[in-house]
């Protein structure tokens, strides 16, 4: 069974020079596989709404840009956009977290500071 055949999306293998070869040989096939194998991806997943916008937004992306490496540079500023969107949340998420659980541990804090000689002096 080769890349193109139907088979189910957890067990699919990608072979690269596979593809390469299709891409070069007959892009509109390569462009009709390549569609197919995305929509399977995102039917079979839980988050559909989610990845049908995900991937509208991936191929406006790929059709505004003039050049393939220009398509690659685009996606990959919005990787890193949504990385960079990912970070600043789990930081606010730390933040509030180290506040509440710092005036948490103030509003608590109720014993009795004994201070203690610096020097042992044992016992005669």
């Amino acid at each position: 069974m080769n890349a193109f055949e139907a088979e189910p999306m957890d067990d699919f293998y990608f072979d690269f020079d596979e593809w390469a070869m299709l891409a070069r040989t007959d892009p509109d096939e390569f462009e009709l596989r390549r569609c197919a194998v995305i929509e399977s991806l995102i039917s079979s997943s839980g988050h559909v709404r989610r990845l049908r916008g995900l991937q509208w937004r991936i191929d406006l992306e790929r059709k505004r840009a003039r050049t393939p490496l220009e398509a690659c540079v685009r996606l990959s500023s919005l990787m890193w956009d949504s990385f960079m969107d990912l970070n600043d949340a789990l930081n606010t998420f730390m933040e509030n977290d180290c506040e509440s659980t710092s005036a948490s541990s103030h509003s608590a804090q109720s014993a009795k500071i004994i201070y203690l000689p610096t020097e042992y002096k044992p016992h005669d």
